[in-house]
Formats: C-alpha cells, structure tokens, sequence
C-alpha cells in the first residue's frame, strides 16, 4: 500500500531551475535587480562575467530558483 501524499498530483510538473545574475544599485540601498535569467548556470556566468566590470552595476552575484508552471506544483513542493 502507498501514501497518496507521497505521490504528485494528477498534471503535476517539476519545476525549472533558473540561474539568475542580480546586483545592487548603490544608488537605491537595500534595493536587489536582476540583469538576467537563464536555465543554466554556465551562461549565468557569462552575463555576470561580462558585466562585472561595468560601472552601471554594483555588486554582482549569480543566485538560483525554481520556476513553477503553476501555483498548485509550487504548493505540492511545499
């Protein structure tokens, strides 16, 4: 016998991962933007290795989330 809960509801898809190259405006303080989205971490670090050195953006780091089709997948990965 199996648990139900254990299983993904019927339509369920799994999310994406999404690698995303943010920064901080010196000028808003506290503030964080986002340059670029990409699904892999390699072209992340491209944007950020590209950018890095331009005075139009702060600090810059490459962050990662996962991309939901629909509130009710987020909900079942809670």
């Amino acid at each position: 016998m199996t648990d139900a809960s254990a299983s993904p509801p019927p339509g369920y898809r799994q999310p994406a991962i999404a690698w995303l190259v943010e920064y901080k405006d010196e000028r808003e303080p506290g503030s964080r933007f986002q340059a670029g989205a990409f699904t892999t971490e390699t072209e992340a670090q491209k944007l950020l290795d590209q950018l890095g050195g331009s005075r139009l953006y702060g600090e810059m780091w490459i962050n990662s989330g996962l991309a939901h089709q629909t509130v009710q997948d987020w909900e079942w990965d809670r």
